[in-house]
């Protein structure tokens, strides 16, 4: 058995909660307004036609222009206004537009603009329905890794020590792309595979001794955990420390090709010439 610390992997089924809220949020908003517009039009007996249609054309805080118009109508000889509630970048149109209102109240009113611009925020709804059905599905993903983790406690080799280096994972959190824990491993047939980590959702990138800890099924190798620290609760063995070769790429340090001539290489210059060149430095 070992001690296998899953906070990290934890730590990102708490984001993607964070992301269903959002999309929850989004959704009940827009169904609030569609909904919203629905009920009060049924509670409009009456029509008429606009006698004057104002626009109200202005900059949103991006900079475009929307529409909020202002309809101007007459019941019973009363002049009365209907604000559209919303703002779209559709214009309303010269037209006389519809106008449902409620005979006992005149002024409680609803245009066919706003009427129509309520449907086309329905389509609008599926983008969040989208963030949520992501989100949940990689929560779906991340309670199965976790089960799979806990599995290796039986089924799991432990390899202690492992050189490693850092690479970006496809997850971003603030526009910052999380990293994950990759090493090259020799199973024992003599093969060498190359194991990604689970994404940093912790943004721990390093250890001190520099190491990390494997935990690998050999007979399914698809079936492994790397973590920074892993230990057998029983205490760890001498064989759990892994001694074999640095499997990492090493960095290339072939010495520069010499210039063909003797000289040394120059940088070409646009000032006068009279000023000093200065050669690049190279690196050997």
């Amino acid at each position: 058995m070992y001690d296998i610390n899953i906070k990290n992997v934890k730590k990102g089924r708490a984001f993607n909660w964070i992301f269903i809220g959002f999309g929850l949020l989004f959704l009940v908003i827009m169904l609030i307004i569609f909904f919203g517009g629905i009920l009060n039009r049924n509670t409009l007996n009456s029509e008429t036609t606009s006698t004057d249609v104002n626009p109200n054309r202005h900059q949103d805080s991006d900079g475009d222009y929307v529409y909020s118009p202002i309809f101007t109508y007459e019941v019973d000889g009363q002049t009365y206004t209907c604000t559209s509630g919303v703002s779209s970048s559709i214009g309303p149109g010269e037209d006389p537009h519809v106008i449902h209102y409620d005979s006992k109240n005149p002024s409680n009113c609803m245009s066919d603009y706003t009427e129509k611009i309520d449907w086309l925020i329905l389509p609008f709804a599926l983008i969040p329905t989208v963030f949520i059905v992501i989100g949940a599905c990689m929560n779906h993903s991340i309670s199965k890794r976790i089960k799979q983790i806990e599995a290796l406690n039986q089924t799991g080799k432990l390899v202690k020590n492992l050189p490693f280096h850092l690479e970006k994972s496809n997850i971003s959190v603030n526009d910052r792309p999380l990293m994950e824990i990759v090493v090259n491993y020799r199973l024992p047939n003599g093969e060498t595979v190359t194991l990604s980590g689970d994404p940093r959702y912790d943004r721990k990138e390093s250890d001190e001794d520099g190491k990390v800890d494997l935990v690998i099924d050999e007979k399914n190798p698809k079936n492994y955990f790397l973590d920074f620290d892993i230990n057998r609760i029983s205490g760890n063995r001498s064989d759990d420390y892994y001694t074999g070769p640095d499997l990492e790429p090493t960095p290339n340090t072939e010495p520069a090709d010499e210039p063909e001539n003797d000289q040394a290489p120059t940088i070409e210059s646009t000032k006068n010439s009279s000023e000093p060149t200065i050669p690049p430095a190279i690196k050997i």
